[in-house]
């Protein structure tokens, strides 16, 4: 089943360029899966296990550093 949806046409003009003899529907479900890369550069600089408890506070330690010395 289908179903009708609008773009802008700056929108339609990159799908179009994206999709070349392929469907819209690949095309945008490839856009809807992408993940975003940072969880693997995390990884390689050995940060991938830090939790977002960690995470706040080490940018509230940088934030201080920060304000002191920057």
């Amino acid at each position: 089943m289908s179903k009708l949806i609008n773009v802008s046409d700056d929108v339609y003009k990159e799908l179009s360029k994206i999709k070349g003899s392929g469907s819209y529907s690949i095309v945008i479900t490839g856009l809807l899966r992408k993940k975003s890369n940072k969880e693997e550069v995390l990884k390689q600089f050995g940060k991938g296990d830090v939790d977002d408890r960690r995470m706040k506070e080490l940018k509230k330690g940088w934030k201080n550093w920060s304000e002191k010395y920057a």
